[in-house]
């Protein structure tokens, strides 16, 4: 199976962000999780007060982050399990490989995780043949269509259920007029069927105790819990910033994930993992690969790292008025939304990455919901200022602007001939305005010119 690359991904993505049935589609689901959220938020008396305790929390575990790691490792090793530290995705990606190789297996499976798709975990299986069981319903689907997740804990939010029947439908011969039930249970069916040989269960990790060394994982389908008790090793890829100081906190957080990620009050599955199996019923064998990938780096930063204490809700997504029209493959990159624009040119290149400091309107929608009380449209303009200071802006973007300043100072270049004009809009403005737009029209006369043949 070959996976779409990235610029395939991203064309594609182009096309959609100017489709009115895909607008309609993404703004019904959305639209569906800010109710779920109104009703959601009803149970609580004072959210905000919450969500102040939750920030509070997190930013605390983002200060002592050194000795909350070292904790969790020790605990985690007395429980059986064994810690592996990767400076980046390459070397997670290495370490899941050699554990593959010493299990001489064949096919894994994995979870839904945005930790897993920042390593390109799904690319890499590929490369080494390595046959791949998605457990997630959505991503089940999106993966034998050829197609990455579009929404973090929604992967498949743009596909309606005739298209998700046709992907079925045509992988598996399955009854073109299936209903939504029918087609949940037949893909259950069919993971059940697909992970019987898979002796690896690969997850990502919601929280990591360091006072007790557990793996917390919270999910609404149960694949998880299913999987990793059927794997003979269980593979955990965390970020650094997941650890938490003590397994009381989770009183606090656990509540606010799944208000934040569906309007629940409390996701349907929450487990605790603290290593291998004793009982001989779970895996045989657990590794945590904690992750930094630059990650140690944006901790460094003062403003920066209040963007680590985000619990990957996705909240901030779901109601972003620029995730709403463009869609989740127009940003080019792992994260998307709101948080990705803030993590994604820290951890992967400004240079490369600084176009996404544009992907924002400053609407604040994103502050007001995230229930860490992140302050996302203030780091979106942290990031504009270094960008800025690094130097790393768009030359062309720099030469329009210049353009544009050198006519505003003057009338008389203001009113320069319309051929000239639009030879330099050509030349500085269409490679900025992408393919799917026309460029702007400018009038057969100046403004100057029409105001004084109208007031002779």
């Amino acid at each position: 199976m070959m996976i779409s690359d990235p610029n395939t991904i991203f064309e594609e993505g182009c096309a959609l962000a100017f489709d009115d049935e895909h607008w309609q589609k993404m703004n019904y689901s959305t639209s569906c999780f800010e109710n779920n959220f109104a009703k959601g938020k009803e149970n609580y008396r004072n959210l905000d007060l919450e969500k102040q305790r939750a920030y509070t929390l997190r930013n605390k575990s983002l200060l002592g982050l050194e000795k909350l790691l070292v904790d969790f490792e020790t605990h985690f090793t007395e429980n059986g399990g064994k810690v592996l530290w990767a400076r980046n995705a390459d070397d997670a990606l290495t370490m899941i490989y050699d554990l593959i190789c010493k299990e001489k297996a064949d096919a894994i499976m994995r979870s839904n995780s945005t930790v897993l798709d920042e390593i390109e975990l799904n690319g890499f299986l590929e490369r080494k043949e390595i046959r791949l069981v998605e457990t997630e319903v959505a991503r089940f689907v999106l993966h034998k269509a050829h197609k990455k997740s579009y929404h973090p804990l929604a992967p498949s939010l743009h596909l309606s259920k005739e298209e998700n029947n046709a992907i079925l439908t045509s992988a598996f011969k399955l009854k073109p007029d299936s209903s939504a039930k029918q087609m949940v249970n037949f893909v259950r069916h069919e993971v059940g069927i697909e992970s019987q040989d898979a002796p690896i269960c690969i997850t990502g990790a919601n929280f990591l105790l360091s006072d007790s060394g557990g793996v917390v994982l919270t999910e609404n389908e149960g694949n998880i819990l299913k999987s990793t008790s059927m794997a003979r090793v269980h593979i955990v890829v965390a970020g650094i910033a997941k650890v938490i100081p003590s397994i009381d906190d989770l009183s606090v957080l656990l509540p606010l994930v799944s208000l934040h990620s569906s309007g629940q009050s409390m996701a349907a599955c929450n487990s605790i993992t603290f290593g291998p199996s004793t009982t001989g019923k779970g895996p045989e064998q657990m590794y945590v690969v904690l992750l930094d990938n630059n990650r140690s780096e944006m901790l460094s930063q003062e403003q920066q790292r209040k963007v680590m204490s985000c619990i990957h809700c996705g909240a901030c997504i779901s109601v972003c008025p620029v995730y709403k029209n463009i869609g989740g493959y127009s940003y080019g990159t792992k994260h998307i939304g709101p948080v990705g624009t803030v993590m994604t040119p820290l951890m992967a290149g400004m240079e490369d990455y600084n176009y996404l400091n544009s992907a924002c309107a400053l609407c604040g929608k994103c502050v007001e919901i995230c229930p860490m009380k992140i302050p996302l449209d203030d780091l979106i303009i942290e990031n504009r200022h270094l960008a800025m200071t690094e130097k790393t802006g768009n030359t062309k973007y720099d030469a329009l602007l210049k353009a544009m300043i050198w006519h505003c100072k003057s009338r008389k270049k203001m009113d320069s001939p319309l051929f000239f004009k639009k030879l330099e809009m050509k030349r500085l403005l269409a490679p900025l305005w992408g393919e799917t737009r026309a460029l702007p029209e400018f009038a057969s006369k100046s403004f100057s010119q029409q105001w004084k043949e109208r007031n002779l």
